[in-house]
């Protein structure tokens, strides 16, 4: 599935390094070993890379207290499908809490707090039929977003949210899920999940980028299955 959580599918090409080893080169499939949360970096790569790109990782406690803030819906099937947005995401702490994004500890099922965790313990809960579980899983995982600059945090974003619903599948069924629902919540994270710079909306370096124009980063209407530009939310072109 790595091919598939390296894509881009604004420019059909490999998410790009866009940090300051790498620059504005792709992630190749043989690199994703020099790919490491933020945790296992040395102290002085973390500040570096907060002097660069204002890179700091939020505890699961402070994520966790603030996603409580967010009413949910009364239905619980409603609540499965309302969309959320986790800006510059870094490897998406508010939409999965697999570890502590500051100190690496794995966090227990049952104690994770992000976006996407609580809509799987529903799902959980809530259903009895294998076809129901994944129907409403797909469902959750195409309600959440999120946009980061830096590939190696994006790369890792979207294995987190991949891996999380591995563990819910494990967790429900006490097996592994097949590869054909694992293609298929790689494809979704592969356009919910996307490289993007936040003040043109378009992919890193590009140079045409501008303001609601340029090349403007794609992301999917899953209703209408169809791709649109990202900047058509923000004029409120789309909804």
């Amino acid at each position: 599935m790595l091919d598939i959580l390296l894509r881009d599918q604004t420019t059909g090409k490999n998410i790009l390094w866009a940090n300051s080893e790498f620059g504005a080169e792709e992630i190749k499939f043989e690199q994703i070993n020099l790919i490491e949360p933020r945790w296992k970096k040395i102290r002085e790569h973390q500040k570096q890379r907060t002097r660069d790109r204002a890179e700091i990782f939020t505890p699961p406690e402070v994520c966790e207290i603030q996603n409580d803030l967010i009413a949910d819906e009364k239905n619980w099937q409603d609540y499965i499908d309302a969309k959320y947005l986790e800006i510059t995401c870094g490897e998406a702490p508010y939409l999965v809490n697999r570890y502590n994004a500051v100190t690496g500890e794995i966090i227990p099922i049952n104690l994770r707090g992000g976006l996407l965790d609580r809509k799987l313990k529903l799902i959980n809960n809530e259903t009895k039929t294998f076809p129901d579980w994944i129907n409403f899983t797909l469902r959750a995982v195409k309600s959440v977003y999120g946009y980061e600059f830096q590939g190696d945090n994006l790369f890792l974003a979207r294995r987190n949210v991949f891996e999380t619903v591995a563990d819910f599948y494990n967790e429900k069924f006490s097996r592994k899920p097949n590869d054909d629902f694992l293609r298929q919540v790689a494809e979704i994270i592969s356009w919910n999940i996307w490289q993007m710079d936040g003040l043109t909306y378009s992919p890193p370096f590009t140079d045409n980028a501008n303001l609601f124009g340029g090349a403007n980063c794609l992301i999917m209407d899953w209703k209408k299955n169809e791709p649109f530009e990202f900047a058509e939310l923000l004029k409120g072109g789309h909804r």
